[in-house]
């Protein structure tokens, strides 16, 4: 009964409409700050030591935010907010939010934007990122990049700019849309020349090899041992007809190393894979140690059963520092020695 992290689906609405995001369908922030709290509680049980806040656009649901996240890191539990930062009052809203605790944000930012959604995000990413320092000091602050074949070549530059600027360079390979409904994973036909194809890998694997040198003395987040399983997926997808993405948590004694909450407070084994059928068992944060031996036994069986595979860079590491396998520090960065680089 132990989890590295707890990611916080905090809001299902947003102001944009990023094309290859499917997490707004419009449902809104039920629990009351009191059951919040009360789930928080119940995951420092867990040892629970890292919560991400984020959503479709978690400042559209403020009115509880500042409480819950300063009762989160009341606890122990360190956050941090993934935000586009286009949300109205976002100046007012971050500063109550640092005045609450948050010592931590991270900005999408795309590259080469897809759409006007996506252009308009990466343009205001260092606008906040900025704003946020000006409140006082800060833990990190850092921009996450969805690599595609369109940009994945450009990844050194941008650790290069960002370390120069004091933020850290997060880093997710895009995914298939695999039709979870309210995933963060929605893509068209339109798109496909964003993904990768089979003679694309090797060369991922290239340029991740030399962004990993970087991590001595640059702000990269991403751990040596993800990239070694980059490695070894593209040498698997050059000399098979395989999916890279077949990684797959619940292959693990760990497992599971972390949770989804979403904005009803359902808790889910991933944001990208969702158990939604009538048979599945419903539980509530609060809840979390009634059944768990049941309900994680469920969720095994279901992800062995019916998950496709992923290879998400934050779920990898998690199941890593459960396994003591890497340092927390290389998870949350400014809480101990060498901030994890």
């Amino acid at each position: 009964m132990k989890l590295v992290k707890a990611e916080v689906l905090w809001s299902r609405t947003c102001p944009l409409h990023c094309s290859y995001c499917a997490m707004a369908d419009g449902r809104r922030n039920t629990p009351s700050v009191h059951l919040w709290c009360e789930g928080f509680n119940v995951l420092k049980k867990f040892d629970c030591r890292f919560a991400a806040f984020y959503g479709a656009e978690p400042l559209e649901e403020f009115e509880k935010l500042p409480e819950v996240i300063h009762h989160v890191e009341l606890i122990g539990i360190h956050t941090t907010l993934i935000t586009s930062g286009i949300s109205r009052n976002v100046t007012d809203k971050l500063k109550v939010l640092y005045e609450s605790g948050l010592r931590s944000i991270t900005a999408s930012y795309d590259d080469i934007t897809s759409d006007i959604s996506s252009a308009a995000k990466t343009n205001k990413a260092m606008e906040i990122i900025d704003l946020f320092r000006s409140f006082g000091p800060v833990r990190d602050v850092a921009v996450v990049v969805t690599l595609t074949r369109l940009n994945y070549q450009n990844l050194p530059s941008i650790i290069e700019q960002m370390t120069k600027k004091g933020i850290w360079t997060f880093f997710d390979v895009i995914h298939p849309d695999r039709g979870q409904p309210g995933s963060k994973v929605r893509f068209s036909e339109e798109q496909e020349d964003l993904f990768f194809r089979r003679e694309d890998w090797a060369e991922l694997a290239a340029v991740l090899t030399e962004a990993a040198k970087m991590k001595e003395t640059h702000l990269f987040h991403t751990s040596r041992q993800f990239i070694e399983t980059i490695k070894i997926v593209a040498a698997c997808v050059e000399n098979a007809d395989v999916s890279p993405f077949l990684w797959k948590c619940s292959d693990y004694n760990c497992f599971p190393s972390w949770i989804t909450v979403d904005c009803d407070g359902n808790v889910y084994p991933c944001d990208d894979f969702q158990l939604r059928s009538d048979n599945a068992p419903k539980i509530k944060l609060w809840d979390l140690r009634k059944d768990w031996d049941k309900t994680v036994h469920y969720w095994k069986t279901s992800v062995n059963n019916s998950c496709p595979g992923c290879l998400w860079n934050t779920h990898i590491d998690a199941h890593l520092i459960k396994e003591n396998k890497l340092p927390i520090t290389d998870y949350i960065h400014g809480i101990g020695e060498k901030n994890g680089r």
